[in-house]
């Protein structure tokens, strides 16, 4: 890893994709060569960048990249390792990481045997098909060979990408909750946030207002947790201790979306966890909240 451009090649066209391209170029210190099957959209990702272009062949993108970074759905990453081997004549002194938050190193076997280093580098950022979203500033989990992670660190300090600290996410269970973990703050936040615009439509507001009001409400509780930590963060009627409303929404729930009156109620279960660790809830206050969350569908009302 010297003072020269890094030579850079991309497999895929996807998000990631997009989104490294666009940092890699904005960083003036590397080159990238994108190819991938869908051939309209690597030149799509290529187009008006600087020290980016895409190629019609594979072969033509790993030629003189020093790193090969794999940003292909995760189910092919193998077969994409073991379609490449052929390709190069050496892969000695080749970084190839891929971006499978789930796996480690493992899936990219046939390259290690040939002399590659083999490693991972997965943003925790949430990517649009046409690579909108931030790179910089989102963490990021490497994992690899030791000249692996350098070239991951590499990356990263070109791309804005913070990688996350911590020995525990390069294990087959560590990877699992990483990978939980990133779809707890991510997906499952998109499903939340639909059950909540959900709700005000069917009461009559406009979708867009709906839709923007949920996503501004969950902005602020992110910009609070950022700013106070999670304890700082607990609002609503778990951290008041306001049984009587935390029943009236679980009635509500229970007939307007079920299944949404259940992740309510396992949620303010963990709620009520973090209010009383933070010296928000006594005792008392805990085992009354927990009954009442405890106590099945339609029966909140009781309270």
């Amino acid at each position: 890893m010297s003072g020269k451009p890094l030579d850079v090649a991309i497999v895929g066209a996807g998000g990631l994709t997009r989104a490294m391209a666009r940092a890699l170029s904005r960083s003036g210190s590397a080159t990238v060569v994108i190819a991938s099957r869908k051939q309209a959209q690597a030149r799509a990702a290529a187009r008006g960048l600087s020290r980016v272009k895409a190629v019609r062949h594979v072969d033509e993108a790993l030629a003189a990249a020093s790193v090969v970074l794999l940003a292909v759905p995760d189910r092919s990453v193998e077969g994409v390792a073991r379609a490449i081997v052929p390709l190069r004549a050496s892969w000695r002194g080749v970084v190839v990481p891929h971006a499978a938050g789930a796996y480690g190193p493992e899936l990219l076997r046939p390259l290690g045997r040939r002399g590659a280093a083999t490693g991972v580098l997965h943003p925790l950022a949430v990517l649009g098909a046409d690579g909108s979203g931030v790179l910089r500033g989102s963490f990021a989990r490497i994992e690899g060979t030791p000249r692996a992670r350098a070239a991951a660190r590499k990356l990263c300090a070109l791309t804005g990408l913070v990688p996350l600290p911590g020995k525990g996410l390069q294990t087959p269970a560590g990877r699992k909750s990483y990978h939980a973990a990133a779809s707890l703050a991510s997906n499952d936040l998109v499903a939340l946030l639909a059950a909540a615009h959900g709700l005000l439509a069917r009461r009559g507001v406009p979708p867009r207002a709906a839709l923007a009001a949920v996503a501004h409400l969950a902005a602020g509780a992110v910009a609070a947790v950022r700013s106070a930590g999670l304890s700082g963060a607990l609002t609503g009627p778990v951290a008041r201790n306001d049984a009587a409303t935390l029943a009236a929404q679980l009635t509500a729930l229970a007939t307007e979306d079920p299944a949404a009156e259940r992740a309510h109620r396992a949620l303010s279960s963990r709620l009520v966890e973090l209010a009383h660790a933070a010296g928000r809830l006594d005792r008392e206050a805990v085992l009354s909240l927990s009954r009442l969350l405890a106590r099945g569908p339609g029966r909140a009302s009781t309270v």
